[in-house]
């Protein structure tokens, strides 16, 4: 117990600098400098979107950006209710709204994927910017996204929450909203560093010249999810482009949680199905995941025994150590990102992350998770 005990001090001193470093890197915003009007394709992939693609085409159709110089490209999923008739509806009323009738996916291709690369090829844009079905973007989003496009840089990643600030939302939703405001402020301030690690397919943009100079989704084409974060790390390792987080607020993104805590655990399971395949992309960012999952799993057994058998100091200050350094990085995180609601249920989800990491990193490395109506394994 006592070797145990003494690992989770050693985890607990790098987790602990790891994140004095991401503090430092949230106080190093990237700036929106560039002035040119750049032609943007906005692209959606949605599948059985009928309850939420109204509201998202309507916050597209009121851009503030000069509507000659964006469309905006539904490409539909396969999708058997009225995604394609509300699509067309608005398609009949603004110009820039493209339905793109997706064909079957190849064996190769996971679905999304298939529908994304398809819709990107068939883009005039210079800019991607991509979203999903079920969320919600202010009127300047464009604008101020394409602003972050000075000449080097070709991706960049946008802020997105779970919710907005005085939104009903019951516990699970709440807890998620946190969870995902913690994980935004690591994807900001690793970028911030150089270092980019995550980013969200709520709301990010990239050159398609990028994307297609990684010849688009084909070398990760098999895994199911990861459109977002998979691609991000392609372009940062394929392309000489300078990769930036978008820190206005006029940039910023909303999603829907999910509302019941097997539908949360399915949506991590697919999240962290693709942390294993980092090996291979980001060794760096493979190494920080392999540090969090190990030092949860090591806590969580050093707990269990000191209940079982003694109490010990040590372990006393791997909690308290864990704790300000996840304090810290959620409570800056909350500011930057105005959602300092948010903080009161840092002691819940403090309390529940040990175990839940623990869980999920397993089951998304192993197990089994559905999709849009689609069965999919974690392994493949």
């Amino acid at each position: 117990m006592n070797v145990l005990i003494h690992i989770a001090f050693i985890l607990s001193l790098f987790y602990f600098l790891t994140v004095i470093l991401f503090i430092i890197g949230l106080y190093l915003p990237a700036k929106s400098r560039n002035q040119q009007r750049l032609r943007v394709s906005v692209v959606i992939a949605a599948r059985n979107e009928e309850r939420h693609i109204g509201y998202i085409l309507k916050d597209l159709v009121r851009q503030s950006y000069p509507k000659n110089l964006y469309e905006i490209i539904i490409a539909n999923d396969g999708s058997d209710d009225r995604t394609s008739k509300i699509v067309l509806e608005y398609a009949s009323k603004h110009p820039q709204v493209k339905l793109l009738t997706i064909g079957e996916c190849p064996h190769q291709f996971s679905p999304k994927k298939f529908a994304i690369e398809t819709a990107v090829r068939h883009a005039s844009g210079e800019i991607i910017m991509a979203t999903d079905a079920d969320c919600r973007v202010g009127p300047k989003w464009i604008e101020a996204m394409v602003r972050y496009f000075t000449p080097r840089v070709g991706f960049v990643i946008g802020f997105s929450q779970f919710g907005r600030r005085g939104q009903r939302q019951n516990l699970i939703e709440r807890l998620q909203a946190f969870d995902f405001l913690t994980l935004m402020g690591v994807a900001s301030a690793s970028c911030n560093l150089g270092l980019p690690l995550a980013a969200s397919g709520q709301n990010l943009a990239y050159r398609r010249d990028a994307f297609l100079s990684v010849n688009g989704y084909r070398r990760i084409a098999h895994r199911t999810s990861g459109d977002d974060v998979l691609l991000l790390q392609l372009i940062r390792r394929g392309t000489p482009c300078d990769i930036v987080f978008a820190n206005n607020p006029l940039t910023f993104a909303s999603s829907e949680a999910q509302p019941t805590l097997r539908q949360f655990i399915n949506q991590r399971k697919r999240w962290a199905s693709n942390g294993s395949f980092q090996l291979f992309l980001n060794i760096p960012f493979f190494l920080y995941l392999l540090l969090v999952y190990l030092y949860n799993v090591v806590l969580l057994f050093a707990i269990v025994l000191s209940l079982l058998f003694s109490f010990s100091i040590i372990l006393f200050l791997c909690i308290i150590l864990k704790a300000l350094s996840e304090g810290l990085i959620a409570g800056i995180s909350s500011i930057r990102f105005n959602r300092t609601d948010l903080m009161k249920y840092f002691p819940l989800w403090f309390i529940i992350q040990i175990p839940y990491v623990s869980l999920i990193g397993i089951m998304g490395t192993f197990g089994n998770f559905s999709w849009k109506g689609r069965k999919h394994s974690a392994t493949v």
